[in-house]
């Protein structure tokens, strides 16, 4: 027995390289080009921690078939540049099984530069001898988009060594009770069946939202054995997460394992889904409203807000330009405001409309509703235009 061994990993995935960002066409170039900045900067970080691998978990592309050669040799550059072992591990949406246009692209990129990267393309178990430990990885990746079944299967069958080795499990896919999977279509897998299994560390990919999610920053965690990252920089305004990868510390004295980790927050650019319900205290509710919602947000941030409720009517006839004002610092917004009325009173209904009306009467009654109300006055205003 050799004594203790010792590894560091960064651990990354879900990078989605590719993604077009059409939704955000003003600003699409600087989202993309972002996450480019942001993996370079993991490299960096990884090896400030002296990492040894770096480890991708699935999933660096969005698809298959569409990745631009300039952005897979962009990718391939920056990973080269790391000092350790690379790891690649196709995940569900970058899927192997030799016939991918972007999985040749990749390799032929590989062709062009010194490096030491590796691309997990068979089920069996890759050696790699860092320093002076030897660490065994045992991956579970996709070979399509959809199943029902995980990967893991050939691991349960495999012949482990446990002393003088550490062994790390890679694989892609939904962790039940995790990740949402309600058709349990993403290579569905449990935390029980993964513990089961004789790994040291699961690190896994799919899931877009880091788990363990209470690892902090500055002081390694002890005590989890399963780690996925979720992605190095947030999405969309789905993805409520600031863009993380995890630095793991595997110490191994014989057959026991001490697992220690810790939280890199990657990311630089958010996305922030907010919701406002206003009433019409004062002429400012809804620039108010606005204010508190934000006064906390990064500046460098897409956000959507959807707005309820109702307004005073000089205020809603500004609503556009409060916007404008509020918001016009974010990279771009977007406004849902649907939900959201002038304010109608009773006075303001028998201003305008005689007492005794049909229309004055109708409106009355939806007095209580605000929205069909501010629909209802909308339409007989067009009315009586005409």
């Amino acid at each position: 027995m050799k004594g203790d061994t010792m590894i560091k990993i960064y651990v990354t995935g879900d990078n989605h390289f590719g993604k077009k960002y059409d939704r955000y066409p003003e600003v699409k170039d600087k989202l993309i080009e972002s996450r480019f900045n942001v993996l370079e900067e993991m490299v960096h970080k990884a090896e400030a921690e002296g990492c040894e691998l770096f480890v991708i978990t699935g999933d660096l592309f969005d698809n298959v078939h569409t990745i631009k050669v300039s952005d897979v040799k962009r990718v391939v550059n920056i990973l080269a540049s790391f000092v350790g072992n690379v790891i690649i591990l196709p995940g569900n949406h970058d899927y192997y099984t030799g016939e991918e246009k972007v999985w040749k692209d990749f390799e032929n990129a590989l062709s062009s530069v010194d490096h030491n990267i590796t691309l997990i393309k068979e089920f069996g178990p890759y050696t790699f001898d860092t320093s002076e430990e030897k660490v065994v990885l045992y991956p579970a990746f996709c070979q399509s988009k959809h199943s029902k079944n995980n990967n893991l299967a050939w691991i349960k069958e495999a012949e482990i060594q446990r002393e003088d080795v550490i062994n790390v499990g890679i694989a892609h896919g939904a962790i039940q009770g995790i990740t949402p999977d309600l058709k349990e279509e993403y290579f569905l897998m449990t935390e029980s069946e993964l513990l089961g299994i004789d790994m040291d560390v699961w690190l896994i990919g799919h899931t877009h939202i880091p788990y363990p999610s209470d690892l902090k920053a500055d002081d390694d965690t002890l005590g989890y054995r399963i780690f996925n990252a979720g992605t190095h920089e947030q999405m969309d305004l789905h993805n409520n997460t600031d863009g993380n990868g995890f630095i793991i510390t595997i110490k191994k004295e014989g057959t026991i394992a001490k697992v220690y980790a810790k939280r890199h927050k990657s990311g630089k650019i958010h996305f922030y889904d907010i919701e406002i319900k206003v009433k019409p205290d004062s002429n400012e509710a809804l620039a108010e409203a606005i204010k508190c919602a934000i006064s906390d947000k990064d500046k460098n941030a897409v956000v959507r807000i959807s707005v309820s409720g109702s307004i005073k009517p000089e205020e809603y006839l500004e609503k556009d330009k409060i916007y404008k004002k509020l918001l016009g610092n974010f990279l771009t917004y977007e406004i849902n405001d649907k939900e959201l009325s002038e304010e109608i009173t009773i006075e303001k209904i028998r201003d305008e409309f005689a007492e005794t009306s049909f229309a004055a009467q109708l409106m009355e009654e939806l007095i209580d509703n605000p929205i069909e109300l501010q629909m209802t006055y909308q339409l007989l205003q067009s009315c009586r235009e005409k």
